[in-house]
């Protein structure tokens, strides 16, 4: 059971400094409270983290084909599906660093090629890096040190909502005068601008298709050349121009999973752009990425096999092939003959398909009628302890468990597959 914090004849227990494991921020200042396994926020968080804490616990059992199992009858089941496989997918991953590892000793063990959820938008990050790297900074350094900040094509109202509280407007910051002077600058749609209190961003309206156009006509400015820009939108490309030549540190940030297939080429715009500033002065990058465990499972992949994930243990030796390995790709052509899909922070669906799967995870409509296994699993930083990276990838930090519901975290479960591989 969680640690009660204070004694006092309030039934709830409050739990202060909590990390919210639901997007890549890890906003680590949540209060939450518990009240007969009940979760709720009381202070901080945003409204996806209120309603993924305020979320009920579903009362499941394990199912075979739909049916009710026992725990040990369903991982049996679960590692004769993987030993009858030829060629299985791991997707989903949706996991904490523990999982993941798990996941990955397993996928060694019988050849399976692994896949994130997010997999397609954190491939675009990866992909600029390997061609021509990526200057990036972190969340503390927005928030102490950048006298600009632009969003790139990012909509940080839904997702990533509380970047604006702890990064763009914070109470306090190491440099204030930078923060008293502080401009915020948006590019894209109008309706996506910052809409958070206190957060006046000055934005440069444009689909989402020319966000592309807008970068590169800012570093055709920087170089002295003519952007192919008319009118309203020169001029507003042009005074965010004169700003990034009048700050001392210019931030630009972007949210992979909303640039789409241009993804690589935006990104890659941003980062030309910004080795173009650090030659007289300091600029970098910040992406807002890794939900689900996302950076995690990336990391760890990356600390254990020298890769990220999208990638095949099933030659002679490991593959990496982040179009080749892609989920949708890999169903859609029939390249797989079975699917074990993790998901513990929210409850993602697997993919639609005739294959036998395994589902580690919360409970979902499609549990019942699925043709395989069902294994319940806890989410981490819930229901069990465990850890996460953040989306700037420097700091690993620890999830509690608030409560307890006697629902085995994704690790035990992989554990206790692979154990029954043989």
């Amino acid at each position: 059971m969680p640690e009660q914090l204070a004694e006092n004849s309030d039934p709830s227990t409050l739990h202060h400094a909590v990390a919210c494991p639901f997007c890549g921020l890890l906003c680590d200042d949540l209060v939450v409270a518990e009240t007969r396994g009940a979760l709720s926020v009381t202070d901080n968080g945003c409204a996806k983290a209120r309603i993924a804490y305020a979320r009920p616990v579903v009362a499941a059992s394990p199912l075979v084909n739909g049916k009710p199992a026992s725990l040990d009858d369903a991982l049996n089941a679960a590692a004769r599906q993987l030993k009858r496989s030829r060629q299985p997918l791991f997707g989903g991953f949706g996991t904490d660093i523990d999982g993941a590892r798990a996941a990955l000793a397993l996928a060694e063990r019988c050849g399976a090629i692994v896949d994130h959820l997010h997999g397609r938008a954190l491939a675009h990050n990866v992909r600029v890096l390997q061609t021509r790297g990526l200057a990036t900074t972190t969340l503390a350094e927005v928030r102490n040190r950048a006298d600009l900040v632009v969003l790139v094509g990012a909509d940080i109202n839904d997702d990533f909502h509380e970047f604006a509280r702890r990064c763009l407007r914070p109470s306090s910051a190491l440099a204030e005068e930078r923060l008293a002077t502080r401009r915020v600058f948006h590019l894209g749609p109008a309706r996506e601008a910052p809409r958070q209190p206190g957060v006046d961003a000055e934005s440069i309206a444009c689909s989402r298709e020319e966000v592309l156009d807008l970068v590169n006509a800012l570093r055709a400015l920087r170089l002295q050349r003519q952007p192919r820009l008319r009118g309203k939108r020169l001029q507003a490309v042009s005074n965010l121009a004169g700003a990034i030549a009048a700050s001392e540190y210019a931030v630009f940030v972007w949210t992979p999973g909303q640039l789409g297939e241009d993804g690589d080429l935006v990104i890659g715009a941003v980062c030309d752009l910004i080795a173009d500033i650090n030659r007289s002065k300091r600029a970098a990058g910040l992406a807002l990425g890794g939900n689900d465990g996302g950076q995690s499972a990336i990391a760890t992949a990356a600390w254990l096999t020298g890769y990220p994930l999208q990638l095949s243990y099933a030659g002679r030796t490991l593959e990496y092939d982040p179009l080749r390995y892609d989920t949708a790709r890999l169903l859609a052509a029939g390249a797989v003959d079975s699917l074990l899909w993790v998901s513990t922070f929210n409850p993602h669906p697997a993919p639609v398909t005739d294959l036998p799967q395994t589902v580690i995870g919360m409970p979902t409509a499609q549990a019942s009628s699925m043709r395989g296994v069902y294994l319940p699993a806890g989410t981490p930083g819930l229901d069990h302890r465990g850890q996460l990276i953040r989306t700037d990838g420097v700091v690993a930090l620890p999830l509690p468990q608030l409560r307890d519901v006697a629902l085995p975290s994704a690790a035990f479960l992989l554990h206790e597959i692979a154990k029954r591989m043989g």
